[in-house]
């Protein structure tokens, strides 16, 4: 009996020690972290919130020159009366010379989406009504759509035309596969390979452009089943495969869309993104995040775009603004679930937006200020059309402010209420919620004063995809490069001349 008592003495001793060796510890350890210095790397640092303006952009979307139902003269009134400032029209396979140029079709494209394009001819506008767009005097200042629905420009400014817009990779077998190009000659008629995001980002960044990685949530579920993994975090093999995509080509691509049209496919997208990013900020490049509508049809056009902060209305302002990272993402539509189980839109119904034509409204969550306060390490966001703000760093949910009703929210990096225990590190973002959407902000590194990030390991995969692309490579120029009947398939189904010098010796 007292062998009994002995024991359980020492028991309750080696407890209430090490429980107060705990207590000891902690004071400690979070004065530790209330001395940490943060420098917040701030990508709207450089922004005049009070002279610069937000343009409505939109950066990816189509028309019956590849797989769309608009015509060029449909998609230029319809996005003109949608209040657009900013438009890339992104056709696959299809570089976009400007909306009064008849473009070099690809036709096979067009031929399996002939219920869409009908194979009619393709007529671009004329001269003076592009003219007219570019400078905002265009009379076409009122749409109504198919379903009776009136587009009306309230902006007496112009629509700027982004040159050389592509959807890359083209039409691939399983899954789509695609990113986008802009400012670059290169991807005119470029044959699809399954999973080759490689090549085109390649190919983009060497002819000088700018590249953005497309709704890859629909290459990582090729069943196109992403609702059955919402909410979890994505296969190692995917985020190796993306980061090195920018860690390869910094400086041209660069970043992904996380939510676009209305979010279906890219539901686990954020995710995705959240996982990249740890892998690139510790080797010094961080990738940008947008949304867009990818619209075929009308009622996609204003599903999804994004809000650019210029000092100037330029194409010149515009790439400086993607390559810097300055603008916001928006989307009616959000099906995302955060790792911690709760919805990125508590109660979102996508029938309701359908029903009540929300999609067609501007009154979404936007961002008017963000404020970055090194000294005392807090990052304050100002913006209408929300009352409810998240906080996101390294795929954790660290702080969720609600029913905010002044238009106004900060983040303490010293707080100590963050969320499930997570603190900030690395990177933090956020979004904003409201009753007609979800805005996106980009990542903001997290720096410690006297330390360095430790760089990551992030291999290759060396898979299917570059198998694929360079076995149509070698066919192509062991077989075909100076074969006629190629020459003439090359000429009337993809769309291109190859016999030029530059495209003689690189048919890509």
């Amino acid at each position: 009996m007292k062998k009994r008592y002995l024991t359980l003495a020492k028991k309750f001793l080696a407890v209430f020690m090490a429980t107060l060796f705990v207590g000891m510890l902690a004071p400690a350890a979070i004065a530790a972290n209330a001395e940490k210095n943060f420098i917040i790397e701030n990508p709207y640092e450089e922004i005049n919130w009070d002279e610069w303006e937000a343009y409505k952009t939109q950066l990816h979307c189509h028309t019956t020159a590849s797989d769309g139902f608009l015509t060029i003269d449909e998609f230029c009134k319809m996005h003109y009366a949608a209040d657009y400032d900013i438009v890339a029209l992104t056709d696959h396979g299809t570089l976009n010379r400007g909306w009064n140029v008849a473009p070099e079709v690809v036709p096979i494209m067009r031929a399996i989406k002939k219920e869409r394009t009908k194979n009619a001819p393709i007529v671009p506008i004329s001269d003076e009504e592009y003219e007219a767009y570019i400078n905002g005097t265009n009379e076409n200042r009122t749409f109504v759509t198919e379903d009776g629905y009136e587009l009306n420009r309230t902006k007496t400014t112009g629509m700027i035309d982004i040159p050389l817009g592509n959807e890359l990779n083209m039409a691939t077998p399983f899954a789509d596969c695609h990113l986008t190009g802009y400012y670059a000659e290169y991807g005119q008629g470029l044959a699809g390979v399954f999973g080759d995001y490689e090549t085109p980002s390649k190919g983009v960044k060497e002819a000088g452009g700018i590249s953005m990685l497309s709704h890859v949530g629909e290459y990582v579920y090729i069943d196109k089943d992403s609702e059955k993994y919402v909410g979890q975090k994505i296969d190692e093999y995917y985020v190796n495969k993306f980061a090195r995509i920018f860690l390869d080509n910094p400086g041209s691509s660069l970043g992904m869309g996380i939510n676009s049209a209305t979010d279906a496919h890219t539901r686990c997208d954020r995710i995705l993104y959240d996982q990249i990013l740890q892998k690139t900020i510790p080797n010094g490049v961080v990738p940008w995040c947008n949304t867009f509508a990818d619209s075929h049809n009308q009622n996609a056009v204003n599903d999804a775009y994004t809000m650019s902060w210029m000092p100037e209305q330029t194409s010149e302002a515009f790439r400086t603004c993607l390559e810097k990272g300055q603008y916001f993402s928006i989307s009616h539509y959000s099906n995302g679930v955060e790792l911690d189980g709760i919805p990125e839109i508590p109660g979102f119904v996508e029938q309701e937006v359908y029903d009540t034509e929300k999609y067609w409204l501007d009154n979404t969550p936007q961002v008017t200020r963000v404020t970055v306060d090194q000294e005392n390490d807090t990052i304050t966001v100002e913006g209408v059309n929300f009352d409810r703000v998240v906080w996101v760093s390294n795929c954790n949910v660290i702080e969720r402010d609600e029913n905010i009703t002044s238009g106004k929210a900060t983040l303490d990096l010293h707080a100590d209420s963050f969320l499930n225990g997570n603190e900030p590190e690395l990177y933090v973002r956020f979004y904003l919620t409201g009753e007609n959407g979800i805005c996106y902000s980009q990542p903001m590194v997290l720096h410690v004063e006297g330390e360095e990030f430790e760089k990551v390991e992030v291999p290759k995969t060396y898979d299917l995809p570059w198998f694929l692309r360079g076995l149509v490579t070698v066919i192509d120029a062991l077989f075909f490069r100076l074969n006629p009947i190629i020459w003439i398939f090359k000429y009337f189904g993809l769309g291109y001349n190859p016999i030029t010098l530059d495209r003689l010796f690189n048919p890509f």
